[in-house]
């Protein structure tokens, strides 16, 4: 059987099992409480599976991702809620000793009052991938990410308001054991905002962050010690809508990383330019462009310090009622701080055709495309893949 009749006879399947479920009704309790049922069916041919330099291995990956939404106030209340969780059931056709199955998890939730606002998210997530910063020979990475976030904003004053919060993430790999460096991270941000006009904010803010690595004893490069930086972010910026089609926010300042560590390579100061930015332009009517700038110190899979710049720039076209176009182009520089100045560029971009004949279904065929160009001997690699999945809410 040809690789396109597979995939044709894959969605089609899936169309016809999704068409089953569609009659079934949601849950609504007291108009306070909504219950969704979701569910994802794809198929993706991957040029590049393991994202290798020099073997490069093709497959076919079929996905079913079976989930709920929760929804709890529905803007009813002051207190809005909302949960989500999926299991992915993922099948290689070739490469079957990968097959997996994968738990998300999310919640956020949101309170306002007339001067007190807070918001709250959780999420845990496991991950099967291959990225170029952490990638093994000839297999997959697995890992369960948990992030925790609480953030309030108090006004102040009709002019002035300040905002706190506490972030706190953590990285494990789960496959393969001890090649590869868990972390924790924990960030305490402040922000002073000044209603320079009604729609805009000035700010002034300073995040003070530890990331604590993990030790690990490879049996090839022997032992990686543990260590811990702390980080200092102090910023100025402005939020709200900044130009009259112009919508987001944007902080800059400057970024000092101090490292503790037995090892003389990690146990260093150094600054850079801080920067992050979620930016909003809508052009027309039908097309709305975004991007996101960052750049802060990272650490990568096997736990040396990197300093991360990046950028992403999305887009959406609405051709009409039901069909839109999402291109997105995207660019990450690493420079990692162990004293082999090893930089990796990787350029991502790709393609999506949406296709949503109601507020339930979805389908979409996509392309994607992600070189990454590094000074590391085999970490290097060139990927394309295209994919076709339908999508059910209900």
């Amino acid at each position: 059987m040809s690789t396109f009749t597979k995939i044709l006879s894959f969605c089609s399947l899936c169309s016809l099992t999704a068409t089953g479920v569609y009659a079934s009704p949601f849950v609504w309790i007291d108009e306070v409480v909504n219950v969704y049922f979701t569910g994802t069916s794809s198929a993706r041919w991957l040029s590049n599976v393991f994202r290798d330099e020099v073997s490069e291995a093709e497959d076919l990956v079929f996905s079913f991702s079976p989930g709920m939404e929760v929804h709890l106030g529905t803007g009813l209340s002051d207190l809005d809620v909302i949960m989500v969780a999926s299991y992915d059931i993922i099948r290689y056709d070739d490469f079957d000793d990968l097959n997996t199955e994968m738990l998300h998890f999310r919640a956020s939730g949101a309170y306002r009052s007339s001067r007190w606002d807070v918001d709250a998210s959780f999420s845990f997530d496991e991950q099967q991938s291959a990225s170029g910063e952490a990638n093994v020979e000839s297999d997959l990475i697995e890992t369960e990410d948990v992030t925790g976030k609480v953030t309030t904003e108090y006004r102040l004053s009709p002019k002035f308001s300040i905002a706190s919060g506490v972030h706190y993430s953590r990285k494990e790999y789960i496959e393969p054991e001890n090649q590869l460096a868990n972390y924790d991270s924990l960030s305490l941000p402040v922000d002073f905002f000044y209603k320079w006009t009604p729609k805009v904010d000035l700010s002034f803010g300073y995040k003070h962050s530890i990331r604590d690595v993990d030790s690990y004893n490879n049996p090839v490069t022997g032992l990686f010690e543990a260590y811990e930086t702390t980080t200092h972010f102090v910023n100025m910026g402005a939020r709200g809508v900044l130009m009259p089609k112009l919508t987001g926010f944007f902080k800059v300042g400057y970024t000092l990383r101090d490292s503790e560590s037995t090892s003389i390579r990690r146990d260093n100061s150094d600054g850079t330019l801080g920067l992050d930015a979620d930016l909003s332009w809508a052009t027309t009517p039908k097309l709305t462009n975004s991007i996101k700038l960052s750049r802060d110190f990272g650490v990568g899979g096997e736990g040396d310090s990197n300093e991360v710049s990046s950028i992403y720039v999305f887009s959406q076209y609405l051709l009409n009622s039901n069909w839109s176009l999402s291109p997105r182009l995207g660019y990450t520089l690493r420079s990692y701080q162990d004293g082999t100045d090893r930089e990796d560029q990787q350029y991502s971009g790709g393609l999506s055709v949406n296709y949503s004949p109601n507020e339930y279904w979805n389908y979409s065929a996509g392309y994607s495309y992600s070189d990454n160009e590094s000074d590391r001997a085999g970490s290097s690699y060139t990927d394309h893949s295209f994919s076709l999945s339908i999508s059910l809410r209900y």
